[in-house]
């Protein structure tokens, strides 16, 4: 698995795994422990997750599949915005730590951005927590160009947040506008989820430019289309995968380098979108409140049965 470093941050592969939909039900426990396990044999040691993802039960699932390998894994989670006042993000990760039995993430991020407390506060708590050894790199999630600007203005936190997940995938390059020159200016990290659309990828192998890259490279066009979004520097990908075989196609793909005219093929076969990404939830504290009770009500009733 290539890697890539970008400012403090440790060598990272260029693909990492999603657990978004993961811990949710428990006929499917024991594949995904064997799919993040074999992702991490494979080189994708970088483990994406967030507290709202099965209510914890995400989290939870990764306590059980890096139990003897933490030292090996770097792990992000994420803040729901309903924790986002300084006291909650402390005890936000504290009760990821809990729940993934380790003494600290490596990496935390606030999920979205919400009007409802000012970003200055989130940021102290997500200093405070790192202070007290909770977690070693901070960032955010979701943030688009104007909530950049007022990221970095709220205080001089500028190389200090070091990652924003963002989606980006061949069907959705908006952050191509502002979000990938805002990270390479501030060495942030982005990290891109739903790298294969959401699997709505119908029609992509008749692509001329993608299919011809997969057989000069010996490789399905959706491998071509997931090393595409880690051609750039300083990005990671984070697809999702329970089976084998899928496990072990995304790892192939983070092997894959392109060439430039190659890019310029694909990159006609896919257009860059006309406008920028902008968040799909709005920053409104009371539905992100709704969100997280109503993915914990889902729990309790899939564990019920």
């Amino acid at each position: 698995m290539r890697t890539m470093q970008v400012g403090d941050l440790p060598q990272l592969p260029v693909i990492g795994q999603g657990t978004w939909f993961m811990g949710d039900r428990r006929a499917q426990r024991a594949a995904e422990i064997d799919a993040l396990r074999l992702g991490i044999s494979l080189g994708m040691t970088l483990i994406n997750t967030a507290e709202y993802y099965g209510a914890g039960g995400a989290e939870e699932l990764i306590a059980d599949a890096i139990a003897d390998c933490r030292e090996n894994v770097f792990v992000v989670t994420k803040i729901w915005p309903s924790h986002a006042s300084a006291s909650d993000v402390e005890a936000t990760i504290r009760a990821s730590c809990r729940r993934m039995r380790m003494p600290y993430v490596d990496m935390a991020l606030l999920h979205w951005p919400t009007r409802s407390v000012p970003l200055a506060e989130t940021v102290q708590g997500l200093r405070a927590a790192r202070k007290a050894g909770l977690v070693r790199h901070i960032g955010v999630s979701n943030f688009d160009g104007a909530w950049l600007e007022r990221l970095r203005a709220s205080e001089q936190t500028t190389g200090e947040l070091c990652a924003n997940e963002v989606p980006y995938s061949l069907a959705n390059r908006g952050i191509e506008h502002e979000i990938l020159p805002e990270a390479e200016a501030h060495h942030r990290i982005v990290l891109a989820y739903s790298p294969l659309a959401h699997g709505r990828y119908a029609g992509w192998d008749q692509k001329p430019g993608l299919r011809a890259a997969a057989d000069a490279h010996g490789a399905s066009p959706l491998q071509i289309a997931l090393a595409w979004t880690v051609q750039r520097t300083g990005v990671v990908a984070l697809p999702k995968a329970v089976s084998p075989a899928h496990v072990r196609a995304n790892a192939q793909a983070g092997d894959i380098v392109l060439s430039e005219d190659e890019m310029s093929s694909i990159d006609r076969d896919f257009p860059r979108m006309a406008r920028p990404y902008r968040p799909l939830l709005p920053a409104n504290m009371a539905l992100h409140r709704l969100a997280l009770g109503a993915a914990r009500m889902q729990r309790r009733m899939r564990g019920a049965t």
